[in-house]
C-alpha cells in the first residue's frame, strides 16, 4: 500500500476547502497509521480527534504511543509542539483522509449498498448468498459484507456493533476486500452513516431502496421525519443502478430522489403493476419458507426461500434485481437463495411435541413489527401467538406508541420486557408502551428479565403456540446505562428454554 508523507494530507484537505489552520513542520513525515482510536495509535499515526465527548487526554495518550500528528476541530495545548490540521467538519475529512490512507479501494470494488427502514439485513445476506454461489461456481472468493451483524473482508469475520462503521472503518474493510482479492462488498447505508458523511466518497454499483417508515426520531438521532427522509435519499447520489421497490409508502418522492443515479430499475410483489421492470406473484407458503415467480428482464423463473415469513419475498425480490446488473445466471441466484440464512432473522425453532414454534427476528420499528406480525397471523392462523418485546431507551420514542399498538392488534398476549434501556428503566420504558396494549384489548404482563420473559412465555404456554421474541435477534449484550452486559442472545434463550420445555414433558 502506498503512504504517503503529512504535506499530503494538509494538501488533501485544503483542496476540499476543510482546513481553517494546519502546521508546516514535518511536512515530509510519512504517515503509517490512522486511528481515531487512541489506544490503536502507533508510530507515525494520523491521529482523528472525534466526537462530542472528546477529550485531549486521549489526544495525549495517542502521542505516547507513537501518533506524530492529529486533525481535529480544535488546536490543543500540548506540551511539546505537535503538527496538526484544524478542520471545519471533522467527519467529512475523515472520508476523504481514509481515502488517501487507503489508496481508494473502492473503485477496485464493485459495491452493492442496501437502504431502507426495515429488511437491509436481510436483503443484504440475500445478495450475498448469491454472489457467494457465483464466486464458487467461477473459483473466486466470496463476497464480502459489512451489516449490522457482522463484517467480512477478506481478511477478518468481526462482529458488528453499528449498521455502518464510521468512514474509517469502511474504507479499512475496503482495502482489506481488495487486497484479499474480493470483487464484491455488500453493505447496509443507514441514515446515520449518510447524514454523518461514513460512506463519502463511495459509489455504489448498485443502490437498492426497500421501504421508508418513520423511525429513528429524537434528539440525538434524526429531528423529524424530514431529516431522516432526507438523509436516506442521499444514498441515490452516490448510486449508478438505482433499485426500487415499488410496494413503499412515498414511492413518487423516492423515485423522484432515484433519478440522481445513472438509471433506476424497480421491483414489486404487487403481480398487477405491469409497469415494474422485476414483478414476484404466485407467492405461496411453504412447510418452511416460501415459493415465488419472477418475471424480469434478465431473471425468470420459480425461486424458494427456507426462512419463513412472505414477507422476505420482497427483501428476495430486491437481492435478485440487484445481482441481475452482473448478469449472475438464474440457476445460481436460485441455489444462493434457498440456501440463505440469517443470523436473528426469522430463526425459527420447535418444541419436541411440536406445540410451540419459537420464532426469533430483530424486528424492532413500526414497518418491521406490522410486517412481521401479519404475516406470522397469515402463516400460522390456528397458534395462539405470544409476543415478548421492548423499546430502547433514550431514543426513537415514537417507536412505544407504534410497537405496543401493532402487537395489540395481532398478538394474543404480551410480555413486556428489556431491550437496550440505557438510562431508563424498564418499568418506564413498558409503562409508556402498556397503554396502546390495553388500547387494543390484549392483555400483557411486565417482566424485566429478558431471558426469564421468554422462558416464561414458553413455560406457560397452552396449546399450540407461537413464541415470538422481536428486537434483539443475534445480539449477546444490553446496554445498560453506558455500558454494554453481556448476556445470552434471545437465539440461545430460546434453544435453551425450548429444551427445559421438553425435558419437563420428556
Amino acid at each position: 500500500m502506498k503512504s504517503y508523507n503529512f504535506k499530503a494530507y494538509v494538501d488533501l484537505l485544503e483542496a476540499k476547502n476543510l482546513v481553517k489552520e494546519s502546521s508546516k513542520q514535518e511536512e515530509e513525515q510519512i504517515i503509517k497509521g490512522l486511528t481515531y482510536n487512541s489506544k490503536a495509535a502507533n508510530k507515525d499515526t494520523l491521529f482523528v480527534c472525534k466526537g462530542a465527548s472528546f477529550k485531549k487526554e486521549y489526544l495525549k495518550e495517542a502521542l505516547s504511543l507513537g501518533a506524530s500528528s492529529y486533525v481535529s476541530e480544535e488546536k490543543y495545548d500540548l506540551e511539546e509542539e505537535v503538527p496538526y490540521i484544524i478542520v471545519t467538519d471533522i467527519r467529512k475529512a475523515m472520508a476523504a483522509l481514509a481515502d488517501l490512507f487507503y489508496n481508494s479501494p473502492q473503485n477496485q470494488l464493485k459495491i452493492i449498498g442496501i437502504g431502507g427502514t426495515k429488511g437491509k439485513t436481510t436483503t443484504a445476506f440475500y445478495t450475498k448468498a448469491i454472489l457467494d454461489e457465483y464466486a464458487k461456481s467461477l473459483g473466486e472468493k466470496p463476497c464480502g459484507i459489512l451489516s449490522s451483524i457482522s463484517t467480512y473482508d477478506g481478511k477478518s469475520t468481526e462482529v458488528s456493533h453499528n449498521t455502518t462503521p464510521e468512514a474509517m472503518e469502511v474504507y479499512r474493510h475496503l482495502h482489506n476486500a481488495v487486497e484479499s482479492g474480493l470483487k464484491y462488498m455488500v453493505m447496509e447505508v443507514s441514515s446515520q452513516a449518510l447524514k454523518y458523511g461514513r460512506v463519502l466518497g463511495l459509489t455504489f454499483f448498485a443502490g437498492v431502496f426497500l421501504n421508508i417508515s418513520e423511525d429513528h426520531i429524537s434528539p440525538i438521532e434524526h429531528k423529524d421525519f424530514q431529516d431522516y427522509f432526507e438523509s436516506k435519499m442521499l444514498m441515490f447520489s452516490q448510486t449508478n443502478h438505482a433499485v426500487v421497490n415499488k410496494n413503499i409508502d412515498y414511492l413518487n418522492e423516492v423515485l423522484a430522489y432515484s433519478k440522481r443515479a445513472r438509471d433506476v430499475m424497480t421491483f414489486t410483489t404487487d403481480e398487477k403493476d405491469r409497469d415494474a421492470d422485476y414483478i414476484a406473484y404466485d407467492i405461496k407458503k411453504q412447510a418452511i419458507g416460501s415459493s415465488f415467480m419472477v418475471e424480469g428482464k434478465e431473471v425468470k423463473g420459480e425461486f424458494s426461500l427456507s426462512m419463513p415469513g412472505i414477507f422476505n419475498v420482497d427483501n428476495a425480490l430486491a437481492a435478485i434485481s440487484a445481482v441481475s446488473l452482473l448478469k449472475v445466471p438464474v440457476e445460481v441466484i436460485k441455489k444462493g437463495l434457498q440456501g440463505a440464512k440469517v443470523k436473528g432473522r426469522m430463526e425459527t425453532f420447535h418444541s419436541e411435541d411440536e406445540k410451540i414454534i419459537g420464532i426469533v427476528d430483530y424486528a424492532h420499528n413500526k414497518l418491521s413489527f406490522e410486517k412481521l406480525f401479519s404475516s406470522l397471523k397469515k402463516e400460522f392462523p390456528d397458534y395462539h401467538i405470544t409476543a415478548v418485546f421492548g423499546c430502547p431507551g433514550g431514543k426513537a420514542f415514537g417507536r412505544r406508541k407504534e410497537m405496543g399498538t401493532i402487537a395489540g392488534k395481532y398478538a394474543d398476549d404480551i410480555i413486556l420486557t428489556a431491550d437496550e434501556p440505557g438510562f431508563e428503566s424498564v418499568a418506564a420504558i413498558s409503562g409508556e408502551i402498556s397503554p396502546y396494549i390495553e388500547e387494543a384489548g390484549c392483555p400483557y404482563v411486565m417482566i424485566e428479565d429478558r431471558g426469564e420473559a421468554i422462558r416464561s412465555a414458553i413455560m406457560k404456554a397452552q396449546g399450540k403456540t407461537l413464541v415470538v421474541a422481536a428486537g434483539k435477534g443475534h445480539e449477546g449484550s444490553l446496554k445498560i446505562k453506558d455500558q454494554y452486559v453481556d448476556t445470552p442472545s434471545d437465539i440461545e434463550y430460546m434453544e435453551m428454554y425450548l429444551s427445559e420445555y421438553n425435558n419437563k414433558r420428556g
